[in-house]
């Protein structure tokens, strides 16, 4: 196997078929089916290098998925646990509790507006939101149907998959 990469192989494969184009040799076509062999491998190695990185991601991933789930698991607990606390200080009128290595007290949260019924609120308190929002499927369907849209292209991409 050689040292060259992929991007080095393809050029010299283009560089032969060009070649080939211009001369009819026999040995010209045995070192393209060579390249092409050569191309063959190095593709092949980088998917499977793809591959693994993928399957690297979603080990990664669910880590990460786990660990957020912990975590939400210990805030909610955490809240239960403020929450008991708070209960039990309200129940015995208790304010503050200090200890050597703590100090628990119960502080009032600033002033924060409940709405029981939004209908029922005057239209003084409400400010009207605007948003003009682009609909893609619709200029998509209106470009497919030959309709020229300033401002805009249908594309078609390629993609490599492995399977």
């Amino acid at each position: 196997m050689s040292k060259s990469t992929l991007y080095d192989i393809t050029n010299e494969f283009e560089k032969l078929l060009d070649n080939l184009l211009d001369h009819d040799d026999s040995d010209l076509i045995k070192e393209i089916e060579s390249i092409e062999g050569e191309f063959k491998s190095k593709s092949a190695n980088v998917a499977k290098y793809i591959r693994n990185l993928e399957h690297l991601a979603a080990g990664i991933k669910e880590v990460e998925n786990n660990q957020k789930n912990r975590r939400v698991s210990l805030e909610k607990k955490i809240i239960k646990l403020k929450d008991y606390l708070r209960f039990n200080f309200e129940r015995t009128n208790t304010e503050k509790i200090e200890n050597d290595d703590i100090v628990i007290a119960m502080y009032k949260n600033p002033v924060k507006v409940n709405i029981l019924d939004e209908n029922k609120i005057p239209e003084k308190f409400f400010h009207l939101k605007e948003a003009k929002v682009l609909n893609k499927d619709k200029v998509k369907e209106s470009l497919k149907n030959g309709e020229d849209i300033p401002g805009c292209e249908l594309i078609q991409e390629k993609r490599i998959t492995i399977k």
